[in-house]
């Protein structure tokens, strides 16, 4: 106490607070059960780096920053993973026989004689580091979920018991109390953590002398560490996952699809589950989508300026089709709850058939399909128009059935929205008359083709103003001209960005409306690129000019337009 005493009067010396804040953070800390400390920086009173040096000097310690240090594994090997969970430190370096370990809390004199009792083979050197940047390093240096498997293999006999308890349960449980207690910590550690960093996937893939679990992150995929015993459990892992999305457990020849309701905080999240057989065990993939977040409006979206006009043209036709193109995971379908929520009014009726639903939307009739039992896109549109529509929304065309219903829908005085799977607006076009529909048929209903990208946004907290050099304007087709007034920024990397330099993500979009002239072009089954040819020569901007517009915005960079647009802008020698 007489220590916490006299690092507070040393903070106010320093001019880090005054009294009041003092007492306020006092206060906090006692009501919350943290230290001091922790206190102060979340209270932004001032920042962690400068609380922990502060405290580091009082007590005569070294301030170090584990995440920018090189650890060796045998030092990582000194210090099971139970005891650095437990007790919150982490090994950080070795020097002459001494290990050195850094705590955030270095005023706990019963906390340090804790870690010098556990690790009582080795002699100890304590230093300081920030609470953030000590868990980090425990998931980099042990893996998530690390404590928990430590656990398991010392509460079991060996991995091979757990496997075969796995093997041999037919009922919900792994067939041993402490194994499924555990198990389902593991597993609700992947889940929270992957919430927790933004991921949109998780990926848990085994092979033969592995389990390698990666998260989808702002698009990219990233490796997250886990303890290399893991391997062993991943049987156990799998079937608890099925458990929670009702699935059969039994089954392990067969692909099988499934859903989880989870939650974190106050956020509700829906966890889409996937589970493929391949020759070393079963390979998960869960999709995280955050209900509470899935609705976003068009201005959220990335619609600006002229193109949010031109596409709120768009929602108030009476009848036609609009067709989102693009990718998996471009956020198409997010466009189109979007669109829906602008006309989801008392005098229109809605009705939606997807393949999942991915976000209630209340007010609006939605359906989901169930191959199992014939209930398709094609069959539930027949049911749909049974019941007297303004608006309906077909989650993906697929085939020829679908397509050739949706258009016949819009024939008939409904508003249809879908989704198709080309590289551009123009490209709706080709994909449909592929499929067998009759261009004709595709010019009388189509009222537009949108296509859409999804580019990482520029880090927030460590943007930084450069300016770009003539290969940058040359990759996208610009010059330094037509860059008056523009502000371009990249990321240095952060923390909060995983040192990426980018963090979220916003759309980019090609908008190619039906005009006549198009309409006559499609009749005419002119290719794809000669319709983009001429929607640019009429004013349609492409993904790469509005990624180039995000970029002035200091938004993105380009680095990120090219890599989403490299395949989008291509044109075939195809003479106009």
């Amino acid at each position: 106490m007489a220590g916490e005493i006299a690092f507070e009067r040393q903070l106010i010396r320093d001019g880090v607070l005054d009294e009041a804040r003092l007492a306020k953070a006092r206060q906090d800390a006692a009501s919350r059960g943290v230290a001091l400390p922790e206190a102060l920086v979340q209270a932004g009173v001032a920042t962690a780096d400068t609380v922990y040096r502060s405290l580091a000097d009082f007590c005569e310690m070294r301030f170090v920053s584990p995440s920018k240090m090189d650890i060796p594994v045998d030092v990582v090997s000194k210090v099971p993973a139970r005891f650095a969970t437990h007790y919150n430190f982490v090994p950080v370096q070795e020097r002459n026989g001494t290990i050195v370990v850094a705590v955030s809390d270095p005023l706990n004199h019963q906390l340090l004689d804790d870690i010098r009792l556990v690790l009582k083979k080795q002699r100890v050197e304590i230093v300081v580091a920030t609470p953030d940047e000590i868990s980090r390093a425990k998931k980099s240096l042990y893996g998530v979920g690390a404590d928990t498997v430590e656990r398991i293999l010392s509460e079991s006999d060996s991995v091979a018991n757990v496997v075969s308890l796995d093997a041999a349960s037919a009922g919900t449980d792994l067939g041993d109390d402490n194994l499924d207690a555990s198990i389902i910590k593991f597993v609700n550690e992947l889940f929270a953590e992957a919430i927790r960093t933004g991921a949109t996937d998780i990926h848990l893939e085994p092979f033969e002398d592995q389990l390698r679990l990666r998260y989808r992150i702002d698009g990219i995929l990233h490796g997250v560490p886990t303890p290399p015993s893991i391997r062993g459990f991943h049987p156990a892992i799998v079937s608890r996952v099925k458990i929670m999305a009702n699935l059969n457990i039994a089954e392990k020849r067969l692909p099988q699809d499934g859903k989880i309701r989870a939650s974190l905080g106050e956020e509700q999240f829906d966890l889409r589950v996937s589970v493929l057989p391949t020759p070393h065990g079963e390979t998960v993939n869960l999709r995280i989508l955050n209900r509470s977040s899935m609705f976003m409006t068009l201005e959220q979206l990335g619609f600006t300026g002229k193109d949010l006009e031109l596409f709120n043209t768009f929602l108030t036709r009476p009848h036609g089709m609009i067709l989102v193109t693009g990718p998996t995971g471009s956020g198409k379908t997010t466009t189109l709850y979007a669109a829906l929520s602008k006309l989801n009014k008392l005098e229109h009726k809605i009705i939606t058939i997807e393949d999942p639903i991915e976000y209630q939307l209340k007010g609006i009739t939605q359906m989901q399909t169930a191959a199992q039992i014939g209930f398709d896109f094609s069959s539930a549109l027949r049911s749909m128009l049974r019941h007297d529509p303004d608006v309906m929304l077909v989650g993906e065309i697929r085939d020829y059935e679908t397509a050739e219903m949706a258009i016949r829908s819009s024939l008939t005085g409904h508003l249809v929205f879908s989704t198709l799977h080309t590289n551009d607006a123009a490209g709706a076009v080709t994909r449909l008359t592929d499929m067998g529909v009759e261009p004709f048929l595709i010019a009388s209903t189509m009222i537009a083709s949108l296509a859409q990208r999804l580019v990482r946004c520029i880090c927030k907290h460590c943007a930084e103003d450069y300016t770009p050099n003539a290969a940058d304007f040359a990759e996208l087709g610009r010059s330094p001209e037509d860059a008056k007034g523009a502000t371009f920024k990249r990321g240095r990397g952060c923390d909060a960005c995983r040192h990426t330099g980018y963090h979220g993500r916003i759309a980019i979009y090609e908008m190619l409306p039906f005009t006549n002239e198009i309409k006559e072009m499609t009749i005419r089954r002119e290719p794809s690129t000669r319709i983009k040819r001429r929607a640019i020569e009429l004013g349609m901007r492409t993904l790469r000019d509005s990624g180039w517009q995000r970029v002035c915005d200091g938004r993105t960079t380009f680095e990120e337009v090219m890599r989403v647009t490299a395949e989008a802008d291509v044109f075939d020698d195809v003479a106009v």
